[in-house]
């Protein structure tokens, strides 16, 4: 009888540890996304809000740094919109984030247009609407339903701007304000200006910074083994910043979701009794949304000789799992991806674990570039889904796989 009362306080125990690391995960995220962050980004010093509160973290976590701080100080381009952004279609304003959205490369400009609607045809040709013959559009704005990934720069016929229309919600980027263009682009949902419509105003102003100043906060648990040994976590905690005075994009799941578990991680391995025979480096990377900009300055500049990592897992959006997981580069690193397959099904922690090849689109690829081993893992799963707009926000994302997927991380730890 002893011995089954014993086993449920160790049972109840180590469900209270695993619910402790997802309520830490809700706090982190919460906090990262909450508006005081500014979106995490390039307007209000957003990033370095947020670097300085994983700093406090990683020092509350009793992190090693591998310098004078847990920053990585390093520059980026970026084109900013600062202020109130002013946009109105036939006199009718819209609302920033939620009719529209503006192009980061988009130039500062207050006037008012003349529209040229230029629509996909039945064989998915573009086709000027109305009496086109010999129209002069080089001072007008061009609105088409064409995918704006197809649509060519070099097509914009030289009009002072392009507008796209979406269906659904508008969603931004940030990718593209490392240059200014000269005209000005637009998403804007279609409902929201008409095939009648005959006008837009835009009023907004950009500041455009060749050398923004950002960080990536890096820190490490040394390992009792092999301490000149590191395995590494990775994830990016920037995010889309501040589109103009009034909206910011939360970016909960884009990435304060993986932030949660590189910091839960962390902590777990800075507990004596959780101590990892190889180091263990976490970095908290900035201007992924930039592209991928921290983490290839941390690949050309790194603080300890990338022969020494043993293999790294970039976390980027985490918040879901009803549909396991997806593991890029799993068919790369075909071993350790089988060893992740392993372990799951013999604890049946999620419900798969999906292989994908190589793609440079997180903050692993600067890493894979230079030959290091490496995962970018992300969840799958329907229940969480809203991506680069205002509604990634910490009620949408469920954390549905979190505590199972947290302890299939340490299993993995555990095969080095």
């Amino acid at each position: 009888m002893k011995k089954f009362v014993v086993l449920a306080i160790i049972i109840i125990c180590l469900s209270s540890v695993f619910g402790q690391d997802k309520n830490y995960a809700r706090y982190i995220i919460d906090t990262l996304s909450s508006s005081g962050m500014h979106g995490r980004g390039y307007v209000n010093n957003g990033d370095k809000i947020a670097a300085e509160f994983i700093k406090n973290e990683f020092i509350n976590s009793n992190l090693k740094n591998f310098a004078d701080d847990y920053f990585q100080e390093f520059s980026i381009p970026i084109n900013t919109f600062p202020d109130t952004i002013n946009v109105y279609v036939d006199g009718k304003s819209l609302i920033p984030g939620e009719d529209f959205v503006i192009f980061s490369s988009s130039p500062g400009i207050s006037r008012t247009f003349e529209l040229f609607w230029l629509l996909l045809d039945s064989a998915g040709v573009l086709q000027p609407v109305g009496d086109f013959g010999m129209i002069d559009i080089t001072d007008k704005v061009i609105v088409t339903d064409m995918n704006q990934k197809e649509f060519k720069d070099d097509g914009n016929f030289n009009s002072r701007g392009i507008i796209f229309l979406k269906e659904d919600n508008v969603w931004w980027h940030v990718s593209d304000g490392k240059e200014v263009l000269d005209y000005f682009k637009l998403q804007i949902i279609s409902d929201k200006i008409l095939i009648s419509s005959k006008t837009i105003t835009i009023k907004v102003n950009s500041t455009y910074f060749t050398d923004y100043h950002t960080q990536n906060v890096i820190g490490f648990v040394e390992g009792k083994v092999e301490p000149d040994s590191f395995l590494v976590f990775t994830a990016h905690y920037d995010h889309l910043g501040q589109m103009g005075a009034e909206t910011f994009f939360p970016g909960a799941n884009d990435n304060a979701s993986g932030t949660a578990m590189l910091l839960n991680l962390a902590r777990y391995y800075s507990l004596s009794e959780n101590k990892p025979d190889y180091s263990i480096a976490f970095m908290a990377f900035s201007a992924e949304e930039v592209g991928l900009l921290g983490s290839e300055f941390y690949a050309a500049n790194p603080l300890f000789t990338l022969e020494k990592i043993k293999f790294l897992v970039n976390l980027d959006m985490v918040g879901s799992g009803s549909q396991g997981i997806k593991v890029v580069n799993g068919s790369v690193f075909k071993d350790k991806f089988n060893s992740l397959v392993k372990l799951n099904t013999e604890h049946e922690y999620i419900r798969k674990v999906e292989e994908r090849g190589e793609a440079a689109n997180s903050d692993h690829y600067p890493f894979y570039a230079r030959e290091v081993p490496c995962f970018f893992i992300y969840t799958l799963g329907d229940e969480c889904n809203e991506y680069h707009n205002i509604y990634d926000v910490s009620d949408n994302v469920p954390l549905t796989e979190y505590n199972d997927f947290f302890k299939l991380l340490l299993d993995f730890v555990n095969t080095f």
